[in-house]
């Protein structure tokens, strides 16, 4: 009788031996693992990321379709025409005085 107690016992041991460690497993999983809570926390920062790059890149999309538009035949700025053929084939009228200076760097730069 005793010895059927003490294979009970140990079965029971075993049994939430078991269990414990599939409960360790997976609050590991939960926090650590790849659908884990810190996986998730790093893909919503990348998601504000990847919004605001994207709302950058949709204003310099609208500027650059303006320009375009002021340079259609229908509504053609010939002031824009001519500031624009002058900077692509680098000449100027012989009784203008030309500056030079740096090109600014960053996003907008070609503006």
């Amino acid at each position: 009788m005793a010895e059927r107690f003490a294979r009970v016992r140990y079965r029971t041991v075993i049994v939430l031996l078991i269990c414990a460690l599939g409960l360790l497993y997976v609050g590991y999983q939960s926090v650590q693992g790849e659908r884990g809570l810190l996986r998730w926390v790093e893909r919503s920062t990348e998601v504000e990321r990847t919004r605001a790059e994207v709302a950058a890149l949709a204003e310099e999309r609208r500027k650059l379709e303006h320009r375009v538009s002021r340079l259609r035949s229908d509504s053609l700025d010939l002031d824009l025409l001519d500031q624009e053929a002058r900077r692509l084939l680098n000449l100027g009228h012989p009784d203008e005085e030309v500056i030079f200076h740096d090109k600014p760097s960053g996003p907008g730069a070609n503006d």
